[in-house]
């Protein structure tokens, strides 16, 4: 079936308005979740090819969030989906106002390929929810993932409803010249500034869930073994392919040296003295990526202290800490790492940690390290990002209550819970008249006396 049938039949199907009642919805979602109960196994078979997953990371990191995540809006969607009432000023009397969730229409979800289970279904649930039909874009980089997802989904839905697309630059430049009342993409700023352009003649609604440098911040009050181990798993989960990955540290001068001695200790304690030897710790998705990660390694040779190790024959790039000042042009600091490098930049006084973030663009994430909690307060305040987590890494999107996404350049929009039902519906404003009376003030021919009368219940 081409592209322009689909779309076509999605279209068509929209218009028939199968998807607005809430039991069907609700149907449709619980179907979802019997399908990923029933390719749990294969799922996890196809991450664990495509990207060296250990099952649990797998299954913590992408198959039970999205359990979780169903679940809450199996439930809560009655609750979620009703009419808003909202006040009706008494110049409007006698009259009743109020606001309702409507689908947008027609959504398309690119997904990316580091997690490919949970950033292609997550979306879904939010799409499925707002009623909408609902193409999905597997990437290219995780074929054997895709055949199980592409299957999963022709089982359980009509392609008039829901289906897939493997997304490459091509497949993803033709699906996007077509209308799309709704697009939601994951991935690099880059593509999803092509995403953004491509929107614009057909004025869809668009969310970009992109990534970005997210930056590290220890502070003089810090407990720095529990930092390091934290930021360890943060960082090195998924081989470092997270788009909330710690990206770099910054740590003051004079606690240095003892935490990269913690940081060392971590590494050995989860994978073992030799990383590449562990079944927990992943490889890089392509050639392409593994020689990119590669190329920035052998640019700051000089400032390695940990890792440094690769092998071409599997993609493996090893936990790699890098040392410096934060005033060092670092080429790992030009450009996101996505990989399981870490450089850690020290600084004399917080103020100067403070002005280098502030160059910086702002984050998808921002982990603080501080036991001190009035400045967790003020910081949590003063500084820009998406979401913050104190004293450790990742978590916060794992919490189905808090909104996940970015600004500026790390994105636009959020979801998770109750914000993925509001990502993949518009607000219609209702205001609602009774015709048993009639007051004909507002109506021509205006005199001084309506005018007074407006005057007055305006101000009312």
């Amino acid at each position: 079936m081409t592209i322009a049938t689909i779309i076509q039949k999605q279209t068509d199907y929209f218009e028939s308005n199968r998807t607005l009642p809430i039991n069907f919805r609700i149907e449709q979602l619980k179907k979802l979740k019997q399908a990923i109960e029933k390719y749990e196994a294969q799922l996890l078979y196809g991450l664990a090819h495509d990207l060296k997953k250990a099952e649990l990371e797998a299954y913590m990191t992408e198959i039970g969030l999205l359990y979780r995540h169903l679940d809450e809006m199996i439930k809560k969607l009655p609750t979620w989906s009703k009419k808003d009432r909202v006040k009706t000023p008494i110049f409007l009397q006698p009259a009743k106002s109020y606001t309702m969730r409507a689908p947008f229409g027609k959504a398309l979800i690119i997904s990316p390929f580091n997690y490919p289970v949970l950033l292609s279904l997550d979306p879904l649930i939010g799409s499925i929810a707002g009623g909408n039909t609902t193409l999905i874009g597997l990437s290219e980089e995780t074929p054997y993932t895709n055949r199980v997802i592409e299957k999963l989904i022709a089982e359980t839905f009509r392609p008039c409803y829901i289906t897939t697309y493997i997304a490459n630059k091509e497949s993803n430049t033709e699906v996007l010249s077509y209308p799309f009342e709704k697009i939601f993409f994951t991935g690099s700023s880059r593509v999803g500034q092509i995403v953004q352009q491509a929107a614009i003649p057909h004025f869809s609604s668009v969310t970009l869930e992109l990534g970005g440098k997210s930056p590290v911040l220890i502070t003089d009050s810090v407990q720095l073994k529990r930092a390091a181990e934290r930021i360890v798993w943060g960082k090195m989960i998924n081989a470092g392919q997270t788009c909330v990955a710690p990206d770099f540290c910054l740590i003051p001068e004079k606690y240095n040296q003892e935490f990269l001695a913690e940081l060392q200790q971590a590494l050995e304690k989860q994978f073992g003295q030799n990383p590449e030897q562990s079944n927990d710790f992943g490889r890089i998705i392509n050639q392409r990526h593994y020689d990119r990660l590669k190329n920035l390694i052998e640019a700051d040779q000089e400032l390695v202290v940990l890792g440094g190790q690769t092998n071409p024959k599997t993609l493996y790039i090893a936990p790699t800490i890098l040392s410096a000042t934060c005033d060092t042009p670092l080429t790992s600091m030009r450009e996101e790492l996505f990989g399981p490098i870490l450089p850690v930049l020290t600084y004399q006084t917080q103020e100067e940690a403070l002005n280098f973030l502030a160059k910086r663009a702002r984050p998808l994430a921002f982990y603080l390290f501080s036991e001190d909690k009035k400045e967790c307060e003020r910081l949590e305040k003063e500084l820009h990002y998406g979401g913050m987590v104190i004293n450790d890494t990742l978590l916060h999107l794992s919490n189905e209550n808090l909104p996940f996404g970015g600004t500026g350049a790390s994105g636009l929009g959020v979801y998770h819970g109750e914000e993925s039902l509001r990502t993949f519906t518009y607000h219609k404003s209702i205001l609602k008249r009774t015709t048993k009376i009639n007051l004909p003030l507002y109506y021509p021919p205006y005199d001084l006396s309506k005018l007074k009368m407006i005057k007055w219940i305006l101000k009312i």
